[in-house]
């Protein structure tokens, strides 16, 4: 049994998974396994990971014969892991070759710790890259560590850090596939210890326009019957938010809902202009109501 489990995740990824699979196998932290989750992709992604499984007997690749959820393939791979620890892996991000080694020897110094991510950097079209800034050290009592989360979970990175697998098990409800489901998985893991952050970047992420989590919206996410399904085409956290009342302990949730009331502002705004581009007033007049609930939130917390 090695150590890590590296779960991948994939739907027609053809164009660029070689490059992803390549650097985990790459990795100078040799104890692993890569276990590819392919969403019944029709590219030819299916061909290349079974030529990686053929060729390396670290790789397995199991095939879905329909797609799935993407929340459902995320939780899957996760729940098929028996190791110790695990990372989740997407088929166009590329990590450096020391990424799990200097992961691992972050958690090994940590015991209390749930995960441990480098820093990271998203890769645009043109070349350019931008540093991440939701990789930061994040440690103190169970709700200190899901108020910090909640003031900002930016952009996902720590989602791709390495987990203790048994915390995270624990962290991902059975069912709930709700748009914004890595912030409520990584929302729920901060209760299960601290998160480290790694001084160096061996995490480079594809940067992604805003509205292509919305164009996917309907394939990837289930939306709920009845009002609330309806409520979540302008207010897309709205069902997160609700998933996260019911998980988390009582004194954790009174401890961010003013922050989840931001970023359902905040999500509705990016998605009426994405719809809509021309609805400059109501644009600035949400911006505006944002920006007043981030200084009464901020006003909150130093009090």
């Amino acid at each position: 049994m090695p150590r890590l489990t590296v779960g991948l995740i994939t739907y027609n990824g053809a164009a660029h998974i070689r490059r992803a699979v390549d650097s985990i196998l790459a990795q100078t932290f040799t104890d692993l396994e890569l276990l590819i989750f392919d969403n019944a992709s029709t590219d030819g992604t299916s061909e290349i990971c079974e030529e990686y499984a053929s060729a390396d007997p670290r790789v397995r690749h199991v095939r879905h014969p329909e797609t799935i959820p993407q929340s459902a393939n995320f939780r899957g791979v996760l729940l098929a892991a028996e190791t110790e620890l695990f990372m989740w892996a997407t088929d166009d991000d590329v990590r450096g070759p020391s990424f799990a080694a200097d992961c691992i020897e972050a958690l090994d110094a940590h015991p209390d710790a749930a995960l441990a991510c480098t820093e990271a950097e998203f890769l645009s079209p043109d070349g350019s890259r931008e540093r991440a800034r939701g990789t930061f050290t994040i440690t103190g009592t169970p709700t200190d560590r899901v108020r910090a989360y909640f003031l900002n979970p930016r952009d996902s990175c720590r989602l791709f850090g390495v987990y203790r697998t048994e915390r995270l098990k624990r962290a991902y409800p059975a069912d709930v596939n709700v748009f914004g489901y890595d912030w409520l998985v990584v929302g729920l893991a901060m209760l299960e210890g601290d998160s480290i952050e790694v001084p160096s970047v061996e995490l480079v992420r594809t940067a992604n326009p805003p509205g292509k989590y919305f164009e996917r919206y309907d394939r990837h996410f289930v939306r709920e019957p009845g009002l609330i399904g309806r409520a979540s085409y302008l207010l897309p956290l709205l069902p997160l938010t609700r998933a996260l009342k019911t998980y988390l302990p009582r004194r954790a949730w009174r401890a961010v809902r003013w922050r989840l009331l931001r970023l359902n502002l905040h999500q509705s705004l990016m998605l009426v202009r994405w719809k809509y581009p021309r609805s400059g007033g109501a644009f600035n007049a949400v911006r505006r109501i944002d920006r007043a609930l981030r200084r009464k939130d901020r006003g909150r917390h130093d009090a």
